[in-house]
């Protein structure tokens, strides 16, 4: 099992560091900074590294629980073949799905 946590800091440096010296999985869109100053990231994670994240100083939360028929799902929402034909298509649009 997979599990998606919210990993916060208190500063951005602190969030550097921690992005820094882990291997972890983050989210594609990178660290926020929260209305009250924080920093958060969510980040996914085997279930049995979750003990592990408790002792690199963070503060974190459980925000999912992703089972492998859970990620294989998703998968097939994951397009397949070259939509622009090795490059003779260029890509068209803002980039937001309608």
């Amino acid at each position: 099992m997979i599990k998606k946590i919210r990993i916060t800091t208190n500063t951005r440096e602190e969030m550097k560091e921690f992005i820094r010296s882990n291997s972890i999985d983050i989210n594609c869109g990178g660290p926020s900074q929260q209305t009250d100053g924080t920093f958060v990231v969510e980040a996914y994670v085997p279930e049995n590294y979750v003990d592990e994240v408790q002792t690199l100083g963070c503060s974190f939360e459980v925000a999912e629980n992703i089972s492998r028929s859970m990620l294989e799902q998703r998968q097939q929402e994951v397009g397949i073949g070259d939509r622009y034909e090795n490059g003779r298509i260029a890509p068209q649009g803002l980039g937001i799905k309608r």
